[in-house]
């Protein structure tokens, strides 16, 4: 059975196996209130491509694509106690 489907232009439905689930709630947690902007100040401009940049990761959260999700799970493997929250 393959569940494994990639469409560049489409929303991400599969978005949340990209972390599971246990890192999908740290990273809802840590960066949610942070503004799309702010996370592309960090990881490049195409961030969350096609999501506006004032609004904040936990409102985007469901559509953002996988390749962006997995940027902000191996954030914080490599820095548990980062926190983006606060810039």
């Amino acid at each position: 059975m393959h569940t494994h489907h990639h469409r560049a232009n489409a929303p991400n439905v599969g978005a949340l196996h990209a972390a599971n689930l246990e890192e999908n709630d740290e990273i809802r947690r840590r960066f949610g209130a942070t503004p799309i902007y702010i996370l592309r100040q960090s990881y490049g401009e195409g961030f969350a491509p096609g999501t506006p940049g004032d609004v904040t990761l936990g409102q985007a959260l469901d559509h953002i694509d996988a390749a962006s999700l997995h940027l902000l799970a191996r954030r914080l493997a490599h820095h548990p106690t980062d926190d983006l929250n606060r810039m």
